[in-house]
């Protein structure tokens, strides 16, 4: 499991989340992130997606410091005149430490999260997992997305199969946090249970 070398990126925290390969649609209407992606768009650079953790009443907004990095691969003005966005992401991420700049965007230092690289295939023990896959993928709909699914990595197949299912963020940040693919594949294999596939 690789680690790259930390660098500094703008932190978007957020209600949602979104995992390496899925797509996020988002409305852009803060000075502060209208910036942020203006910057994103002409530097070609990304940012990174955090879920914000439950607060209580007065409690200050926290959130996971695992997120995913991701690009704008869209964008376009709303009927409602805001600036809309599609991002995709691309690999996971942790914050090692923040600061907040003078128009309150976060700035994180951060690092890209290795997956872990796999001895045998895992495709046998979780042979459900790549078929509920393997159906979705062959669906019309699923078609136009363009999903690039490596049916030979197990994390690119949870992360592909979890962006797929309607799982709520707590969810999907649980699959962000499992350094394991046998644990992501578990998970989601409790999740199908539930769905009754």
């Amino acid at each position: 499991m690789e680690e790259s070398l930390s660098r500094d990126l703008p932190l978007f925290p957020l209600n949602v989340n979104v995992l390496p390969g899925g797509y996020l649609p988002l409305q852009i209407f803060e000075p502060r992130y209208l910036d942020m992606v203006k910057k994103s768009m002409s530097q070609e650079i990304g940012f990174c997606v955090h879920l914000i953790k439950p607060t209580r009443k007065n409690e200050e907004v926290s959130f996971y410091k695992k997120g995913t990095y991701v690009e704008i691969v869209d964008f376009n003005q709303l009927e409602n005149g805001l600036l809309g966005i599609t991002v995709q992401g691309k690999y996971r991420i942790e914050v090692l430490d923040e600061n907040i700049q003078e128009d309150g965007l976060r700035i994180g230092t951060i690092f890209e999260l290795g997956e872990e690289e796999e001895s045998v295939n895992l495709k046998p023990s979780y042979t459900n997992i790549w078929n509920v896959l393997e159906d979705l993928s062959n669906h019309p709909e699923i078609k136009k997305l363009h999903l690039e699914i490596d049916f030979n990595s197990s994390s690119n197949v949870a992360y592909n199969l979890a962006s797929l299912l309607p799982l709520t963020p707590p969810e999907k940040q649980t699959i962000l946090e499992a350094e394991k693919n046998s644990e992501k594949l578990d998970f989601l294999n409790q999740v199908l249970k539930k769905l009754g596939g």
